[in-house]
């Protein structure tokens, strides 16, 4: 059988629409279905973290969803007991396994894709996700976001090694799948794509951010289809906002810029401090879980992230003293799970330390004309000290829409986030991600940074 005198001219007309879309195929294009990917396989890995802890809260308490709730049912002896033991388990685990690796740990993912070339290594991540997972499991006063955005983030770099992706592609890669770590664990989709704008990329990069919704965006739906719907957290409608409104809120964004920088000069010092003094990791975080387990003997709300807290605080009527001394021993808490080197992050203890200001404000110094939403203040207090600490306003103000669905919530959570920030970044120039970013070591071989700070084994600044 012989072709028709057409068939050539056919076959021509194909091979040149081939290499019209092999070559003039915009690359971004296919980095939207890689994405994707990154974004579903992100969001399985955060609920594989996150099923895993409740496994391991099941061995010593039948409430394994919520740690605030465990501790409350636990004898005192346990509830003091079981943090120390925890943070010493994950600290020999650390230890043994930098002994057995016998290698760097890698970067951060932060600087993995800011200055570095996208790589992680899978061993040490491994161990230091292994480690974080039996200390938060234990009610350590850190987040664990910051390790399931990490572990989504090694996950979409092996993705990304796989697929033979240039250095370029490998960063973005894994900013996809930080970004859908993120919407994973918070359901907020918006606000992990400002996360990496604003915080990992520097600024919206337009042609990169497309890529980095598209993971998010599919790593939120893919949580909310098969593991969890609705917002993070469940709170009262928030009423209309008015410009008597908007004046508390500015309030509470410049008390939030003020406490910012004091609480990151707080952790940075205890950290040098302690971690001069004790050199043995195992020895240092359990000596920080035994005085979470001692301090949650008071108020069993020492226990965990603080989602507990932040959820009870948006719906439950607190009293200003019970808020106050919940304050301060979530902060001495957070403060010493830091410096003691426990792998994991801040952005949620840091939200509940916010609410936890903004509902002290709102009994104390609201304008008596404002509008007494309990769950506004709550929000703005989050927003805005976690602005402070982050300086990024705009994922700081979407984010508290995004984790209640209101939208009222924005109209003063802007406001207060960007006088937060500005302020922040005023009386510290360095935010909570400086080090994460690996800018320290930029700027230094630049010139231009400060010296150097000598730590052990930092915690993950991470969220």
């Amino acid at each position: 059988m012989t072709d028709s005198p057409q068939s050539p001219r056919l076959r021509a007309h194909a091979c040149l629409l081939v290499e019209r879309l092999r070559y003039g195929l915009d690359p971004m294009v296919p980095m939207l279905l890689i994405a994707a990917v990154v974004g579903a396989v992100s969001s399985i890995a955060v609920e594989g973290f996150r099923q895993s802890m409740y496994l391991i809260m099941n061995l010593y308490s039948d409430h394994a969803e919520h740690l605030v709730t465990a501790a409350r049912s636990l004898p005192g002896w346990q509830r003091a007991a079981i943090p120390p033991l925890a943070a010493a388990l994950g600290g020999l685990m650390m230890w043994a396994g930098q002994r057995w690796i016998k290698r760097p740990r890698g970067p951060e993912y932060m600087e993995a894709v800011r200055v570095g070339n996208g790589q992680l290594p899978l061993a040490p991540n491994l161990v230091r996700t292994t480690s974080s997972l039996v200390a938060v499991s234990g009610g350590i006063t850190i987040g664990r976001e910051g390790t399931m955005i990490q572990f989504a983030a090694l996950i979409s770099s092996i993705i990304g090694r796989i697929g033979r992706a240039d250095t370029a592609h490998q960063r973005l890669v894994v900013a996809c799948g930080a970004a859908a770590g993120f919407a994973a664990a918070y359901h907020a989709p918006i606000a992990g794509t400002l996360f990496v704008a604003e915080i990992i990329l520097g600024g919206l990069q337009l042609r990169e951010i497309a890529a980095v919704l598209v993971a998010a965006v599919i790593g939120e739906l893919t949580t909310q289809s098969l593991f969890a719907t609705g917002p993070l957290y469940l709170a009262h409608a928030v009423p209309p906002v008015n410009f008597i409104d908007l004046l508390d809120a500015s309030l509470l964004g410049l008390m939030a810029g003020l406490l910012g920088p004091l609480f990151l000069w707080l952790l940075d010092s205890t950290r040098r401090a302690w971690q001069a003094r004790v050199n043995w990791l195992p020895l240092r975080m359990g000596l920080a879980g035994l005085l979470i387990g001692l301090l949650s003997l008071i108020r069993p709300e020492v226990w965990g992230n603080g989602y507990s807290m932040v959820q009870s605080m948006l719906v439950d009527h607190w009293t200003l003293s019970t808020l106050a001394l919940v304050f301060v021993l979530r902060l001495v808490a957070v403060t010493a799970a830091s410096a003691a080197g426990i792998p994991g992050g801040v952005l949620t203890p840091t939200l509940a330390l916010g609410g936890a200001m903004g509902l002290m404000v709102s009994h104390l110094l609201l304008v008596p004309e404002a509008s007494h939403s309990q769950a506004l203040w709550t929000l703005v207090g989050m927003g805005s000290l976690l602005a402070a600490t982050t300086h990024a306003p705009a994922m700081s103000a979407i984010m508290m829409f995004e984790v209640t669905r209101n939208y009222n919530v924005v109209m003063a959570a802007m406001p207060a986030c960007v006088i937060a920030s500005v302020v922040g970044s005023l009386l510290r120039h360095r935010s909570v991600y400086a080090e994460a970013l690996g800018l320290r070591e930029h700027a230094e071989a630049l010139g231009s940074a400060p010296p150097a700070q000598e730590t052990a084994e930092p915690a993950a600044p991470g969220p």
